[in-house]
């Protein structure tokens, strides 16, 4: 196997540096300079062009705060995913952590939880135009890019549904007009990683252009498994002697690889038509979602627990090191779908295919892109994040999107234009899961199984929207424009346990129940219906008192549906109201200014904010019941302000830099505590846990559930949402020097800050992050002409390891009047490349 392993990276390289050979022999490697065929990049003259109002304008012009990345900027520290360019703009965070929803994004400190697959994310990600909320995007390679823009605020106009917080817009490299032919190998020492790259890009007739780019990552892993072979803590208690095994870890380190594709066909057969076809296709394979968090305690002997019993390999601070044992195998010869392998193993398979099309009218333009995307995650893992394996979980996520937008847009030499267009979505998220709790004694002789709960749901979605936007010229540097987007959503929501055990953590055998709440009195099936509509306006003025400036004020509104949540199993006593979330809104106020200054080398821009959002959806993982309470916030008030800007202080050396103060607080909200183990005899006397409280009876006494049980809360007034930092900031230059045999050697160095946040939902104090700086470098060498360069690149180089998310471990809450254990997804430390 490890030969064939060594073979296939051989073969990449080897592919990739003909490809590179070919770059050197003529053929040029930068694409955003020599792209004919594309609206969008940045140019020479060092101008960048965007497209946040659908519509191709000057970065200077546009009355949006959008931060541009060109190739060359996501290239000086090898950004090839979501997470690595969040990386580069003050406020944007964002996490993959492969379970249930995929991953988490955030702008200005506004997010929607990874936890639940129901939930959209309040950041949308357009890739070609082609939109998606889904956080499984998350998990997606990016390379060979045109551009990306990060548009922050309210974004619900100009795309398709579900931008509250902002989108995440990126342009994908297209067909060239000349035959070129590029190539990219790296090599990262702390994880061992290898990614090799190659495209080959130009005209197949005078009509038809193509292009194909191909990527291929295989890493040994920048995380250790600790996890030893041991004894099954939980025999003999609950089980019979074959299940007293404990696996240990299957390598090492916890390591993954990915293949990606990407063709582009672009057909011009007039000069006022061109049709574009993209398809990108992704295969990869990890260790399964779980083997990608860790535990982060608090822990009192520095051992994490699962269930009370302590894991000797494994410890509870953010950093390299994991535990994280291989499946019993007698469990995954009782799981269905298991195939009769307890590796822990994750497999992703998706696509992304979009069909666009342009047809100019000269004082009219037609647009219509077409959409589909496909998401496929099968995973098999302990997701406890302990060696002890006290939740097996095999998930098999499914995202299926359709998407149809047509537009119309006009260019009159007189005051008014317009945009007016029409937006179609249809999506289904299936989720199935295989479950077993050890601690619940759920197994059973007859069956043999050792299964908690088997659970299947899906969810599926429309949407319908229609938006315009006028634009009136009221002067040469004055406009003012305004508009509005009507969206229908209707979902519908149905969930089974396909089998259930009753015991102490659940009453999960439900399929005989009929449950009253359910649109579909099937027994064992829990459906509902869901519905909404929503108006969103927005006006834009924006004053431009001379060519290279400014100054704009906007009035936005957005949404974001509602639905279900799609992840928590079915007890006999669940309701949809369990599952259902209302809608998110936000309105407020935004004011800006673009300008440059001393002959164009100083290029700044600066917005404040002032918004709103209401019925924020929020998830609290409950470790008693292994199920997500679903809630809204009631208001979270966002006032704000960004600088940033670049400065050419000569023409060896460009500065850059931003920074963002957002303050985001919450405004009648009380929500769910986070694990806290409260002993039933002592649940009238204990003291509550740090910021948290007792619901009370209206006579003041300690309200309890059925079994005695008192229920914990948090005021969270005035506290900031998860992932929510109040300040964040970067600072960096490129400093260039011209070699000899017309060659240039570029130094580069960029300084991060963020401030403190909570990266949970459950604002556990064990969650908190406290404010941390990261530091990148680089160093390369390479022709005047950019067709070679080899480069020596630093990231984080302090090796920082910080939390992106976290919530509360399953199992972790197993000692009495202690803080519930905290797990985490943890950013990658220092890389060298």
């Amino acid at each position: 196997m490890n030969k064939t392993i060594h073979a296939t990276r051989l073969l990449v390289t080897m592919s990739c540096a003909f490809c590179a050979l070919m770059a050197n022999s003529g053929f040029a490697q930068e694409q955003i300079e020599n792209s004919d065929r594309s609206s969008t990049g940045e140019k020479k003259d060092d101008e960048i062009v965007v497209t946040a109002r659908l519509r191709s304008e000057r970065l200077m012009d546009a009355p949006v705060a959008v931060t541009a990345l060109g190739a060359q900027d996501l290239a000086r520290y090898n950004a090839v995913d979501l997470t690595k360019i969040g990386q580069m703009t003050p406020t944007v965070i964002i996490s993959n952590i492969r379970q249930t929803g995929g991953g988490s994004l955030a702008i200005r400190g506004i997010s929607s939880p990874a936890t639940n697959q129901g939930f959209e994310q309040a950041v949308s990600v357009a890739i070609d135009g082609v939109q998606s909320s889904s956080g499984r995007i998350s998990g997606l390679g990016f390379f060979d890019l045109q551009q990306v823009e990060i548009l922050k605020g309210p974004q619900t106009l100009f795309f398709g549904k579900n931008s509250p917080a902002g989108v995440i817009s990126i342009t994908t490299a297209g067909p060239t007009r000349d035959l070129e032919m590029g190539g990219r190998m790296a090599y990262e020492f702390v994880a061992d990683e290898l990614t090799s790259e190659g495209y080959i890009s130009g005209p197949i007739t005078e009509t038809l252009g193509a292009r194909l780019a191909v990527r291929y990552r295989d890493a040994k892993g920048w995380m250790y498994n600790d996890a030893l072979p041991a004894t099954n803590p939980f025999y003999p208690a609950a089980l019979p002697a074959q299940f007293n095994i404990l696996p240990g870890r299957q390598s090492r380190r916890i390591g993954s690889d990915e293949l990606m594709a990407r063709l582009t066909l672009q057909f011009e057969p007039t000069s006022n038509l061109v049709i574009t076809g993209k398809l990108f296709i992704q295969r990869a394979h990890d260790q399964g979602s779980g083997a990608y968090a860790q535990a982060i305690g608090p822990c009192a002997d520095g051992f994490p627990r699962t269930f009370g019993v302590p894991d000797t390999d494994g410890d509870c601070k953010p950093d390299n090191h994991t535990s994280y044992s291989d499946i019993t195998p007698i469990f995954a010869d009782t799981m269905p779908r298991a195939d009769n392998n307890g590796r822990g193993r994750g497999r992703e398979n998706a696509y992304i295919a979009s069909l666009t099309g342009v047809l100019d009218l000269g004082n009219v333009s037609v647009t219509s892109i077409t959409g589909a995307i496909r998401n496929h995650y099968v995973s098999l893992s302990g997701n406890s994040q302990t060696r002890d394996g006290g939740l097996t979980f095999l998930e098999d996520t499914s995202y299926r999107s359709y998407s149809q937008e047509f537009r119309v847009a006009t260019s009159f030499d007189g005051p008014l234009n317009a945009l007016m267009g029409a937006y179609y979505q249809s999506t289904r998220d299936g989720f199935y899961n295989d479950t077993v709790i050890l601690a619940s004694a759920s197994y059973d002789p007859v069956t043999g199984r050792v299964t908690t709960y088997e659970k299947e749901a899906y969810l599926t979605g429309k949407t319908f929207s229609v938006f315009g936007q006028l634009r009136w010229q009221i002067a040469e540097q004055l406009e003012l424009s305004g508009g509005l987007r009507y969206t229908s959503e209707r979902k519908y929501h149905s969930t089974r346990n396909l089998y259930g055990r009753n015991g102490p953590v659940g009453q999960f055998n439900t399929s005989n129940v009929v449950f009253p709440s359910s649109v579909d009195q099937t027994p064992g099936v829990l459906a509902g219906r869901f519905k909404d509509s929503n108006l969103s306006p927005e006006i834009t003025v924006s004053w431009h008192p001379q060519s290279d400036s400014t100054l704009y004020a906007s009035y936005k509104t957005g949404f974001k549906s509602g639905g279900f949540g799609n992840g928590s199993p079915v007890s006999v006593t669940t309701t949809i109201d369990d599952l259902n979330f209302d809608s998110e809104k936000v309105s407020g106020f935004e004011i800006g200014a673009k300008g440059r200054f001393i002959d164009g080398r100083l290029r700044l821009t600066i917005a404040g904010f002032y918004y709103d959002f209401k019925n924020l959806q929020v998830t609290v993982f409950d470790p008693a019941t292994i199920r997500y309470t679903i809630d809204n916030a009631g208001v979270a008030r966002q006032r704000g302000l960004e600088i940033e800007g670049d400065y050419r202080a000569s023409d060896q050396l460009k500065l850059r830099g931003a920074l963002a103060y957002v303050h985001n607080r919450f405004a009648d909200y009380t929500g769910q505590c986070y694990g806290y183990n409260i002993p039933l005899a002592q649940a009238l006397t204990a003291p509550p846990p740090p910021g948290c409280s007792f619901r009370l009876n209206p006579n003041g006494t300690r309200f309890q559930t059925a079994s005695g049980a008192t229920v914990l809360q948090q005021v969270l007034d005035g506290r900031a949402p998860a992932r929510s930092p109040d300040w964040s900031a970067n600072a960096g230059f490129d400093f260039s020097l011209d070699a000899a045999a017309d060659t240039t050697v570029v130094v580069t160095g960029d300084a991060f800050y963020s401030s403190s946040y909570s990266a949970s939902d459950s604002f556990s104090p064990a969650a908190r992050q406290d404010g941390f700086w990261r530091f990148n470098a680089s160093v390369s060498l390479g022709d005047v002409d950019s067709k070679w360069r080899i480069a020596l690149i630093g990231a984080n180089l302090t090796n920082k390891y910080y939390l992106l998310f976290a919530g509360d471990r399953t199992g972790g809450a197993s000692v009495p009047l202690a803080l519930g254990e905290q797990r985490g997804v943890i950013n990658r430390g220092r890389e060298v490349t």
